[in-house]
């Protein structure tokens, strides 16, 4: 799903230089639209999958998947690396995420990757929201603005109260807000670094996909464990570049960058499954970039101020 809503911590660290060298710029700048191609790769091989498996199976698959690719980093460091001193915390968001994904991949069951890649990219401006409400971050009235006309673009997306809508079309904004939910929860844990919460976050969905995986499960044939095996090793790549960029250099100057994603999810949903973005889709992903760039440039500007 989007790299919004199912990242680890996408905290930057305070040690990141103010003013990156150009090329490290450019490394970042790619890296994060090779992000966002990750993530729509996953999507896209997540949504094949579901026409032949049930989208609690393929979100297992995700997580298995995922865990695999993990072990050779906890390799004398297993317990290091479930060190943590906000174990409540961590178990949450690791539910939140978890059921973000959940609600994501049954979402791509029904509506085209790019519909619901596009819905999702409301979740900084859920998480805006969160953050005042929980955490009594200030927010002012320009960007409740921004948040207002990104939720515009949503419902030209979804087409509420007209023939074409479906209640569906709302399960990619569920799971943004679930993994909003997620990132606050992240912001509670000050004292546990990515890698920890990477671990967390991987080794509760997984249990608690596992509960519910005897009720759904379905036996791959050899295509669909490759699927499959796509599906988690995209998403695992995602998960590790977000990591490494947006510890090194600011995320309000990658950002702009990672609306890529919605370019590569309309391109491989084409390219798979025939479908091209509707006039209306692509008017709403318009209208929730615009909104989010405006939102990431004045939170630049503010920071460069001070």
């Amino acid at each position: 799903m989007s790299n919004n809503t199912n990242n680890t911590a996408k905290s930057v660290p305070s040690g990141y230089e103010s003013r990156p060298d150009a090329r490290a710029v450019l490394i970042g700048i790619g890296l994060i639209v090779l992000n966002g191609a990750m993530w729509a790769a996953s999507d896209t091989a997540a949504q094949f999958l579901t026409r032949t498996l049930p989208p609690i199976e393929v979100t297992w698959i995700r997580y298995a998947i995922h865990v695999l690719i993990l072990f050779p980093w906890l390799r004398g460091g297993l317990r290091g690396a479930f060190h943590t001193v906000h174990f409540r915390y961590q178990v949450l968001r690791g539910v939140f995420a978890a059921l973000s994904a959940i609600t994501f991949i049954i979402g791509l069951n029904i509506i085209p990757v790019a519909d619901a890649t596009s819905v999702t990219f409301v979740a900084p401006f859920v998480i805006m929201g969160l953050a005042f409400w929980i955490l009594n971050e200030k927010v002012e009235i320009i960007r409740w603005v921004a948040a207002a006309v990104g939720l515009t673009g949503v419902l030209i997306i979804v087409q509420p109260g007209s023939d074409a809508f479906r209640w569906s079309a709302l399960l990619p904004l569920l799971a943004a807000i679930l993994g909003a939910a997620a990132i606050i929860t992240t912001r509670l844990m000050p004292h546990d670094d990515s890698k920890v919460t990477m671990v967390y976050t991987g080794f509760v969905g997984l249990i608690v996909l596992s509960f519910l995986l005897p009720f759904y499960w379905v036996m791959p044939t050899g295509q669909g464990l490759l699927v499959g095996f796509a599906v988690g090793a995209f998403g695992a790549a995602a998960n590790v570049i977000s990591i490494i960029v947006y510890r090194r250099l600011p995320a309000s100057l990658l950002a702009p960058f990672s609306y890529s994603q919605l370019v590569w999810a309309s391109l491989f949903g084409f390219a798979v499954f025939g479908v091209w973005p509707t006039v209306s889709t692509l008017t709403g992903a318009f209208i929730i970039a615009a909104s989010g760039l405006y939102s990431a440039w004045r939170e630049q500007r503010m920071a460069s101020t001070k």
